[in-house]
């Protein structure tokens, strides 16, 4: 199963200077705390003798996976079988996939646990595939059957665990098994979907099976744990901490309505029912609001603030004919406004005095190989990869360039379309506007969405336009350059090194304030 890097972002913020630290997730992080031990983070083969050592001392009741991307085959099928052996309980804390699942199922109980929305609370089966290739590896399979088999007993449906295992079309192939308690039923329905591009209605919901029906939990009431607090379910604002919820948000919202209406009778009563509705929600809830124009857009229900930010933006992007750029102004308890301020107020100081990059980065940039000009877009949920050296009708900038650019009086239009990390100053950043789809009706749709909503970020379309992204790994950047330059961009511009690249050559960045997101 294929090593999924995390990594943990934390960003230390004030008014003027933001300093972001990326910490890499190597392996899984183990915590003991009385009778529980805790286990966060992707397997990888190192993890063996961490286990070992944590399952050989006395008294470990419950083993509790707390949003467990999966990994290692061999060492999940290790550790499941320590687990086995230890005769102990295991608990989901939120998701535990791929080869976290194995471990789950070495469980003598196994249960859902609390820590994270009912939603996103959840076990994913999915066959072995090769780490470097993503290729699904059929030869790996019968291990893995044998052990669900085994540890699921009498209840082993043969049918839908041969499906997870087997019928994959690509390595994002799933089957997702959700808690059962404080779910929608139609949330609770077994679905597997076979790649991870296949749309909803095309996967197959096993009606009437659940996982307690198919035996991967034991019961089906949700069992409470308290998990450490490094693990806990934080409220974040794209990275940035929010710190404790006010007692009051109504009196948050109405001195954000204060700031966005001042004096206009019109706008406060457009706004004071919009504030009521989003105030008499639950959790996961976020509120945007347009910036180029008139509009908002808000979500409600979903599975975390991240995601409900990102569809409160998307539906504010696009809420009527007219696309517009937009703000999340609300999550959950939280009024978040002044995050935007603060980082525009970050960015144009920054971009006064931007220091002099790194030779010696620069160096490793303009060395650092590429591929052949692609024939198209690279599709697919994340891609990545060698990017090429360069693109046809498309200039590279080096970091060097792009820094003199910025300085300039009239600089391009910088568009990042990375979801995570920091943004470089004066971007904007559009929210997975890279992508690209194989499926042609979405593809067509996606591609609709993305020329509405770049004609309001660069209206001119003769003015210098960049694209970045993460670093020269990362497809979106270049797939985004190029949708631009078929919309008729004349001037369409690629920074290949992205964040990484001007972080290596020490420029400063800021943390990620959205302004679209295109689905």
């Amino acid at each position: 199963m294929a090593i999924k890097r995390l990594a943990t972002r934390r960003l230390a913020i004030g008014l003027l200077a933001w300093v972001l630290g990326i910490v890499p997730v190597w392996s899984m992080t183990l915590v003991r705390e009385g009778a529980d031990l805790f286990a966060t983070g992707p397997t990888v083969d190192t993890d063996f003798l961490a286990f070992k050592q944590a399952l050989a001392q006395p008294g470990v009741q419950r083993l509790v996976l707390v949003n467990a991307p999966g990994g290692d085959l061999w060492t999940g099928m290790q550790v499941a079988r320590m687990v086995q052996a230890a005769g102990i309980k295991t608990v989901t804390s939120g998701y535990c996939i791929s080869a976290c699942s194995l471990i789950f199922l070495g469980g003598r109980e196994r249960v859902f646990g609390t820590g994270f929305p009912p939603p996103s609370t959840l076990v994913g089966i999915h066959g072995a595939h090769n780490r470097l290739t993503k290729q699904v590896d059929p030869q790996l399979m019968p291990q893995m059957y044998a052990m669900y088999r085994r540890q699921i007993g009498e209840r082993f449906d043969a049918e839908v665990i041969n499906q997870a295992l087997y019928r994959l079309d690509d390595a994002g192939g799933l089957l997702r098994l959700r808690a059962l308690e404080n779910n929608l039923p139609a949330d609770r329905t077994a679905v597997f979907c076979p790649g991870s591009q296949t749309p909803a209605a095309r996967c197959t919901r096993h009606e009437g099976k659940d996982a307690f029906t198919l035996g991967i939990v034991t019961q089906r009431e949700t069992e409470t744990v308290t998990l450490p607090e490094s693990m806990r379910d934080k409220p974040m604002f794209f990275g940035q901490a929010l710190g404790e919820a006010p007692a009051d948000l109504s009196e948050q919202v109405g001195r954000l309505i204060e700031k966005l209406c001042g004096e206009s009778a019109p706008c406060r009563s457009q706004a004071a029912p919009l504030a009521g509705r989003y105030l008499s929600q639950t959790l996961h809830r976020a509120l945007a609001i347009g910036t180029s124009s008139n509009g908002y857009g808000y979500q409600y229900g979903s599975s975390d603030g991240t995601t409900a930010m990102l569809r409160a933006l998307g539906a504010c992007n696009f809420a009527g004919t007219r696309a517009r750029l937009c703000r999340v102004v609300a999550v959950n308890h939280h009024a978040v406004d002044e995050f935007n301020d603060a980082v525009a107020a970050a960015s144009r100081i920054q971009l006064q005095a931007l220091p002099e990059p790194q030779a010696a980065a620069l160096k490793d940039e303009l060395e650092e190989p590429g591929g052949s000009p692609p024939s198209g877009l690279r599709t697919g949920p994340a891609p990545a990869g060698m990017t090429p050296a360069r693109l046809e009708g498309i200039h590279r900038l080096s970091t060097a360039d792009l820094r003199k650019m910025m300085q300039a009086n009239t600089p391009p239009v910088l568009i990042d379309v990375a979801a995570g990390g920091p943004m470089l100053p004066g971007a904007l950043n559009l929210v997975n506007a890279g992508l690209a789809y194989d499926e042609a009706l979405r593809e067509g749709a996606f591609d609709e969405r993305f020329r509405k909503i770049l004609l309001v970020a660069a209206p001119d379309r003769d003015r210098p336009l960049v694209f970045y992204c993460a670093d020269a790994q990362c497809w979106a950047s270049a797939n985004a350059a190029m949708r631009a330059r078929q919309a008729g961009y004349t001037q369409v511009l690629w920074y290949r090194g992205g964040q990484a690249a001007w972080q290596a050559a020490g420029l400063p960045v800021t943390p990620r304030a959205p302004v679209g997101f295109v689905y």
